[in-house]
């Protein structure tokens, strides 16, 4: 009995970070690591927090179309924590194999219980998720046994859970629509993505994005060498995949890796490791780091910069750059200075020029579903264009700030467009005195970590 209550307050955790994340449009990450910091929870239990959690957001489009047809109540009209229960039932059911289905209904019946206490949410919750469990007619069908696809959910590894009935939209007649509900997208970016690499390339970027994104780490050669850091995971029982600069770490969290506290490394993913190589440093550069926090590519700089150089960051958010200190402490860094202020406009307050520049520049974050699990619902098509104009002002600040034949590098992570090739593009064409050296633009997988672009341009070489 211990043991199945210790799991429903796993459950109600995750129930309760999920009425978080909606209500006060915070990250999941972040409530998932301050959950798991309290050292209530034990090593299975914060990963299982973790994997519902990430689960029912990453799935909730899918999983709000299986309550929409099982349900008699429109999905406007449930309550919230009904709803997460529900969302955490099902999400249990099709995705998971090793809950039995009968615990994960009880858990998500209790629960309710637990947080409404009215039988009439109860009965609601309990009939919703029986009739679903009734029409599951093969939980892990294969490929071939799929002959109608709107009674085929997509699980994973090519897995699909097969009901009596259809539950999801025509292909042929609404693809967009199809693809949405089964892989757990916003339809105006399936259209987009459609519009953009078809039908086949959108549902490969859909796939990826809802696996569980690679954990990459950045040693800190200040402190350690390659070979002594792989020594101390091998005596903690952890034998990592090394990739160029960094260790790709499977089926382990962040606060269980040894060395964070010491500052041996930085979790960075491996497409974001590539933006400092890009930049073309030699060790005596005064680079500016114009949206810096919370550190990730500035404490990179600096790890080249070696000392000889120097590196400022600007960053808008005097909050995010108390992280970047942090950071810069716990990894044994002196040599970046933080400025607070606004980088768009002219409005930096810098009077300084610069051999480098980099600007990591906020985006739609399309590039990095799989990482950001709330992303993807918060993000609207109308901000795409938003966004452009303030990457356009920043790009056009930094630009400012750079020294005749400097380089200055812009980079996103996302995969839109109007975000990337098109701020370069519109950039040149009104500065003749840029040009542009080199870009590199990717999808999620293609190296092998997120999908994102990035630019390197060059400042010409004024005669005086």
């Amino acid at each position: 009995m211990k043991s199945s209550s210790h799991k429903a307050d796993v459950r109600y955790e995750c129930i309760r970070i999920l009425q978080e994340i909606d209500e006060k449009d915070v990250f999941a990450q972040k409530l998932i690591a301050e959950r798991c910091a309290r050292g209530d929870l034990s090593g299975l239990d914060k990963k299982l927090l973790t994997e519902l959690t990430k689960g029912c957001i990453i799935h909730q489009l899918a999983l709000d179309t299986l309550i929409a047809f099982f349900s008699k109540t429109p999905l406007r009209r449930i309550e919230p924590p009904v709803l997460y229960a529900l969302r955490l039932a099902l999400y249990q059911i099709i995705y998971l194999d090793k809950v039995p289905i009968f615990a994960a209904v009880n858990t998500s019946v209790e629960l309710v219980k637990k947080l409404v206490h009215r039988k009439h949410a109860v009965k609601f919750t309990n009939a919703v998720l029986r009739s679903a469990e009734r029409n599951i007619q093969k939980k892990s069908a294969q490929q071939h046994e799929v002959v109608d696809l709107r009674k085929a959910l997509y699980r994973r590894e090519n897995t699909w859970c097969i009901f009596q009935h259809d539950i999801l939209p025509d292909p042929s007649r609404q693809p967009a629509s199809y693809i949405a509900c089964n892989y757990s997208h916003p339809e105006w970016l399936i259209k987009r993505w459609i519009h953009r690499y078809g039908k086949e390339k959108t549902i490969e970027i859909c796939k990826i994005n809802n696996l569980p994104p690679k954990l990459f780490l950045r040693i800190n050669r200040k402190k350690v060498s390659p070979e002594e850091f792989t020594e101390l995971f091998n005596k903690h029982g952890i034998h990592p995949q090394i990739i160029n600069d960094a260790m790709q770490i499977d089926n382990i969290s962040v606060v269980e890796i040894p060395g964070f506290a010491e500052g041996l490394f930085y979790v960075q993913d491996i497409s974001a490791m590539k933006v400092t190589h890009f930049l073309k440093l030699e060790k005596s550069n005064t680079v500016l780091d114009m949206c810096a926090a919370p550190g990730g590519k500035a404490t990179h700089i600096s790890e080249f910069l070696n000392d000889s150089g120097k590196l400022y960051a600007l960053d808008s958010s005097r909050k995010r750059l108390l992280l970047l200190k942090e950071n810069c402490s716990r990894m044994g860094i002196h040599n970046i200075y933080c400025i607070c202020g606004n980088a768009s406009w002219g409005m930096a307050p810098l009077k300084s020029i610069f051999d480098r520049i980099l600007i990591d520049a906020p985006c739609s974050n399309t590039g990095v579903l799989s990482r950001r699990a709330e992303a993807r619902w918060r993000i609207k098509e109308e901000d795409i264009k938003r966004l452009a104009y303030l990457q356009y002002s920043i790009l056009k600040t930094g630009a400012s700030l750079l020294k005749d034949d400097g380089k200055l590098v812009y980079a996103t992570c996302s995969i839109e467009p109007e975000e990337n090739q098109e701020v370069i593009e519109k950039f040149l064409n009104n500065e003749p005195g840029f040009s542009l050296d080199e870009e590199q633009y990717y999808l999620p997988g293609m190296e092998g970590g997120d999908g994102g672009y990035r630019a390197r341009l060059r400042k010409r070489l004024m005669c005086h």
